[in-house]
């Protein structure tokens, strides 16, 4: 089993790793122990693979170079949030 796959949220965590929105139980901005198999955001201008939601810099997110890694998690995010329901 991939580490991506037994990850869990610190407990009173309500940060939803799909959208990238909610209350944190820490002060980080990102969770900073997210496993990187699950981070859908683009390292370049954070817009998020999942939901296709935010300002793409390049103005093509779907083929943009900056979000290749990023665009191949959401599968894996997919997987991880059918599995852990809030």
């Amino acid at each position: 089993m991939a580490r991506w796959e037994t990850f869990t949220q610190c407990p009173g965590c309500g940060y939803e790793l799909a959208t990238g929105e909610g209350e944190r139980s820490c002060s980080w901005g990102d969770c900073p122990y997210l496993p990187e198999e699950l981070d859908v955001f683009c390292p370049n201008c954070r817009f998020n693979f999942m939901t296709g939601e935010g300002n793409a810099l390049c103005g093509h997110p779907r083929t943009c170079e900056f979000g290749a890694e990023a665009r191949s998690h959401v599968v894996n995010l997919q997987t991880w949030v059918a599995a852990h329901p809030q």
